[in-house]
């Protein structure tokens, strides 16, 4: 079982990244709305869309919303919170790598860093080549990834949280291409591990791999409050692209 099979079905993924809320998903879907030409824009496709929090936005403002993840327990979340708010989306379980739609997307999102999840790059590849086989001419596609600098130069190498009476421990460290977090959680002497490993991929790996797939850079952020993308000190790279 690959490492993200395992960790985002847990129930205590969501716990861990509960600081990762609405206001930050409202924050960069503002961001997005503002920078894109709305008229254009119906049919929105989430990819990795995991509980769901950008997908229910945009189905609020009255966009048709597609939301595909690998996670069934995820999906199940975003399921609840669709029917709490009497949201129409279509929620699908899938690896993206294989999802095959019969139609075409206005608008694809790939946010919170659901990239690079893969040991092979060429699989890491295929989920930017298949967002824009999926998208219509003139669609835009948001790719929202960590700025690999920013990591390497302000890595936080251990972390320490408590949350009803577990005791969450974070281990960080990159090791050759990739980012590792090892995630202890202690309830009263039981202990369950489980591990993130993100590939890093550079600034101009990821915008020379776009282009090649045939995407133009719309526009470049640092952070989702909307400032220009600086290489040295912008803590992530959010990309707006078109076809």
């Amino acid at each position: 079982m690959e490492w993200f099979e395992q960790w985002f079905n847990s129930e205590e993924y969501l716990k861990v990244y509960r600081h990762r809320d609405e206001k930050e998903a409202k924050d960069l879907v503002s961001l997005i709305l503002e920078n894109i030409e709305l008229s254009k824009v119906k049919n929105v496709l989430d990819i990795a869309a995991g509980s769901g929090r950008h997908a229910l936005l945009f189905a609020k403002k009255r966009f048709n919303v597609t939301a595909v993840d690998l996670s069934a327990n995820l999906l199940s979340v975003a399921r609840n919170n669709a029917l709490k708010d009497n949201l129409n989306i279509e929620f699908i379980h899938s690896d993206i790598r294989h999802f095959d739609p019969q139609q075409n997307y206005d608008l694809i999102l790939n946010l919170f860093t659901s990239f690079g999840y893969f040991e092979k790059d060429e699989d890491n590849y295929s989920v930017l080549s298949k967002a824009y086989s999926l998208l219509r001419k003139e669609g835009y596609f948001v790719f929202d990834y960590f700025n690999k600098n920013y990591i390497e130069k302000n890595l936080v190498k251990n972390t320490m949280d408590e949350l009803d009476g577990k005791i969450i421990k974070q281990k960080r460290f990159i090791k050759g291409k990739r980012i590792l977090k090892e995630i202890t959680i202690d309830n009263n002497g039981k202990i369950n591990k489980f591990i993130e490993s993100v590939r890093m991929f550079s600034y101009n790996e990821l915008i020379t791999m776009l282009k090649k797939i045939g995407f133009h850079i719309v526009k470049i952020f640092g952070n989702i409050d909307g400032n220009s993308f600086i290489l040295e000190s912008s803590p992530r790279i959010i990309i707006i692209a078109g076809k």
